[in-house]
């Protein structure tokens, strides 16, 4: 999937980003820029302007256009430390993470001070700052959550460092990607998604081609998507296949988001972790879990949540899980479905399914099959809550499998793949 981009074809979206940037700082080349024939395109020390994008864009480059320029004042490590203290001081499950493993040895914050990156990455994450009020602020908190989990589950100062700068560059790989897939007002269709899943592969590449990191950096990027059940992308990878950094990074990208929640964001992220057992490696869960759990003692947090509609939601929900489940019996039953690749991927889609399934019980969901409105509403507002969240994390859930199914349907013949249209478009509802 990584032959989307060549890292020495200037890619355009990443230029875009460039040549804005270079309307407000000073972006210039640090060595002179050929083409791959060896004609000099951008002389050393010439600033970058939207006057080169054209010559920039039509050539192939003898080194990465990414090795070759630089921004003054870009983000360096007293910018990324001085983040991550304010996002310590701002969001109480943050800080009481920091608090609770920054005791004892090196704190969290040294280590993200020692990270050391070169003038690509810097470049890098001065565009991802750019890009929005909360994107570097996602990318710090990614880096500082994984070196606090790193930490309570004992890991080492390498490790530490590790994951500290796969959380922080995590996401570089979403800067080569057409913007309108990842607006997050836009809600994207199962087959659109195809053009998102590539990015922690990308990533993983720009590392290893622009940067000297340690593999472990560029691996662990590639799998901060990836599940400890084969439920990630974009390798499906499980079990010890996943780096222990690769898993740490996973499980940090998924709680800080909700972390940037405002109501009980704690209880949520704990939550969530559990939704789908084996979803993520026992000791990691284990170590999550104390930390949050101590988090929560030492905040007092609480806070409520709104009822209203809960109910008939997880009703519906219930009914596309089984209807989900019966639409796929049938379609494996069907003459159509006649490819071994075709069938595996519906059986998967099944299994994924069934977890579900039994994460709806699990969850404690059943009680709106087993209440009236009624008796439901009279509940205590914890139960809402816990309905409320399990329920959202159960529907998204199901996308993931619309949306892995929609991506290994492009290897499908046209009539396996329209076959199974039905079955995404239900799971994506």
């Amino acid at each position: 999937m990584t032959d989307e981009i060549s890292i020495n074809q200037v890619n355009q979206h990443y230029l875009d980003k460039v040549m804005n940037l270079a309307q407000e700082r000073d972006v210039e080349a640090t060595e002179d820029i050929f083409d791959a024939r060896g004609m000099k395109l951008v002389a050393k020390g010439s600033r970058i302007s939207s006057g080169m994008q054209e010559r920039l864009i039509v050539h192939k480059l003898r080194k990465p256009l990414e090795s070759s320029i630089t921004v003054a004042d870009g983000i360096d490590n007293n910018i990324i430390v001085s983040e991550a203290r304010r996002l310590a001081e701002t969001l109480a499950p943050v800080g009481s993470m920091h608090r609770i493993v920054g005791s004892k040895g090196v704190s969290p914050l040294d280590i993200l001070q020692q990270a050391r990156f070169g003038k690509a990455m810097s470049l890098m994450l001065t565009i991802t700052e750019r890009g929005g009020t909360s994107a570097l602020a996602h990318s710090v908190m990614v880096s500082l959550v994984s070196v606090c989990l790193a930490k309570k589950m004992g890991l080492g100062e390498t490790e530490q460092s590790t994951v500290a700068l796969a959380g922080l560059l995590h996401d570089i790989g979403e800067l080569y990607i057409e913007p309108e897939f990842l607006d997050s007002k836009r809600r994207l269709l199962p087959h659109e998604w195809r053009h998102v899943v590539v990015h922690p592969r990308i990533g993983q590449m720009l590392i290893k081609e622009l940067e000297n990191f340690p593999p472990a950096v560029a691996q662990a990027v590639s799998e901060h998507h990836e599940r400890f059940d084969g439920g990630g992308y974009p390798r499906q990878l499980s079990g010890k296949n996943i780096s222990i950094a690769g898993q740490v990074v996973s499980v940090a990208e998924m709680i800080s988001g909700v972390f940037m929640r405002q109501d009980r964001p704690l209880e949520r992220a704990e939550l969530a972790m559990k939704i789908i057992p084996g979803e993520h490696a026992h000791g990691l869960v284990s170590a999550v879990s104390s930390v949050l759990q101590l988090s929560g003692e030492e905040d007092g947090l609480q806070g409520a949540v709104r009822s209203e509609n809960i109910f008939g939601d997880v009703q519906a929900l219930h009914a596309k899980i089984n209807g989900a489940l019966e639409l796929g019996r049938e379609l494996m039953d069907s003459p159509f479905l006649d490819s071994r690749a075709g069938k595996d991927l519906l059986l998967l889609a099944l299994q994924q399914a069934q977890a579900v399934k039994r994460a709806f019980t699990s969850t404690g969901l059943d009680i709106c099959m087993q209440e009236s409105m009624a008796d439901f509403a009279g509940l205590n507002t914890e139960i809402h809550f816990e309905v409320a969240v399990a329920s959202k994390e159960i529907q998204w859930r199901l996308r993931d499998i619309a949306r892995n199914m929609a991506l290994h349907c492009v290897a499908l013949d046209q009539q396996e793949a329209k076959l199974l249209q039905p079955l995404i478009a239900l799971l994506d509802e």
